[in-house]
């Protein structure tokens, strides 16, 4: 009996043994698989344009991709430091500092070894993530875009110029010919409609520019409402539509004269182009608590809700027919949006078909300089 206790006994712990030796095993197989696709992971994250640091809950260095180190000059052997210990640049140190107990922050167009960078930081309980967005190439192709634009716009204004004195000169010799009169007219509403053009183009172009600082202060608003009614009074008087001013003498709105001219000037010719017949634009001023409205309304066609999202997109046009018959170039309220942003404020909408539209234009009330640099 005893010797049989001793066998099972043995057995037992051969089998324990090999048990263990399995589990051995295993263990072994599923730490290499891990660090195979670890590396396999980290070759991939390496192979992207976008910077990773990977951070623990104290601010050690867990993980950094290539773009990342070559970015902010991290050595690969500095895993386990301290991101203030390792990160050579000032300013993403401070960004994260700044934002360390947060659980997420974007900052836009930072400037890092002359690229510009979209840095991004989130944080939860476990570990912390600075991601690092190369903005660089979408930088210079708006550039380019932008020199393109003001290139060309400028160039255009000559020949333009040119073209509407010979054909005032073809009209006064062609005064008696009806048929050639109307010809005549045709070209000189699309030469109109190409220095429209060529002026919203170059007014983008302005406020897409780098560098652009500007300086806001309070302003009269009633004189800029007026010069702008005054010019547009005889195509308004044509149609039968009144103007309604509902601002006092002593208003005052915080902005810059050009971009707030701007912005009305395209708020009140559309709201004279797209009303109807006999119809009225009412201008109001709104003082809010840390806020000034300025709303223009008429009582024209409306916006189909459906459109509404994307009616501050350039080029766009709700009915182009419509748009192009009123000498619309599709540019104002692009215009408009980003003037009104360079400011500080913010453009919003509300419109009925049928019934007409009102924009309103919000700015807040504290004055200082205002740097767009990009």
């Amino acid at each position: 009996m005893v010797i049989f206790m001793g066998i099972a006994v043995r057995e037992k712990r051969k089998r324990e043994e090999v048990l263990f030796r399995v589990r051995e095993e295993k263990k072994k197989e599923k730490k290499a698989q891990y660090i195979d696709r670890s590396k396999l992971l980290g070759r991939a994250l390496s192979l992207i344009k976008e910077g990773i640091v990977i951070m623990d809950p104290y601010g050690r260095i867990v993980f950094t991709n290539r773009f990342a180190r070559e970015l902010l000059g991290i050595d690969e052997n500095d895993t386990g430091k301290f991101f203030y210990q390792v990160i050579k640049n000032f300013d993403v140190v401070s960004l994260i500092n700044e934002a360390f107990n947060e659980s997420y922050r974007v900052w836009n167009d930072k400037k890092i070894n002359d690229r510009y960078v979209q840095v991004i930081f989130g944080s939860d309980l476990d570990e912390k993530v600075l991601l690092l967005i190369d903005q660089t190439p979408m930088r210079k192709y708006e550039n380019l875009k932008k020199n393109f634009i003001a290139n060309a716009s400028h160039e255009l204004k000559t020949p333009l110029a040119a073209l509407k004195i010979s054909l005032e000169t073809l009209e006064d010799v062609c005064r008696r010919n009806e048929r050639a009169i109307k010809y005549i007219k045709k070209a000189q509403e699309r030469i109109e409609y190409m220095e429209q053009l060529i002026e919203d183009l170059i007014t983008l172009s302005l406020l897409e520019s780098t560098n652009l600082t500007l300086k806001p202060k309070k302003l009269k608003l009633l004189p800029i409402i007026n010069s702008i009614t005054s010019h547009l009074m005889e195509i308004a008087e044509k149609r039968g539509i009144t103007f309604s001013v509902n601002v006092d003498e002593n208003t005052e709105v915080c902005a810059d004269r050009k971009l707030l001219h701007a912005a009305l000037k395209n708020l009140i010719d559309n709201a004279v182009k797209y009303n109807r017949d006999g119809g009225r634009v009412e201008i109001t001023y709104i003082k809010h608590q840390n806020e000034d409205e300025v709303r223009v309304c008429d009582t024209g066609v409306g916006i189909p809700k459906s459109h509404i999202p994307f009616i501050f997109e350039r080029f766009y046009r709700v009915e182009k027919s419509r748009s192009r018959k009123m000498g619309g170039t599709g540019l104002g309220l692009s215009i408009v949006k980003l003037a009104v942003e360079k400011l500080g404020g913010k453009v919003r909408v509300e419109s009925e078909e049928g019934k007409g539209s009102c924009f309103s234009i919000i700015l807040p009330r504290r004055c200082g300089i205002i740097s767009t640099d990009d």
